[in-house]
């Protein structure tokens, strides 16, 4: 889990993602650890699902964020 501000700039495609507080999950986390609505993830699929996605936008923002500060 990291807040969704620790990728700066590049953050805006992972903010979809975040809870209430605006952390990410990440591979290992569970929904328990987060502040989102008590309906969101009933099943486990829709957890998996999201969790797939939150970590593919991380790591595109990620090498954005990366590529940006290389850029000189």
């Amino acid at each position: 889990m990291f807040h969704y501000t620790k990728l700066d700039i590049f953050c805006n495609d992972v903010k979809k993602f975040a809870d209430a507080d605006g952390y990410v999950p990440e591979a290992e986390d569970i929904c328990q650890d987060f502040s989102y609505p008590d309906t969101q993830f009933k099943g486990l699929k829709n957890w998996t699902q999201h969790i797939q996605s939150s970590v593919h936008a991380t790591r595109s923002a990620q090498q954005k964020l990366h590529a940006w500060q290389n850029r000189l």
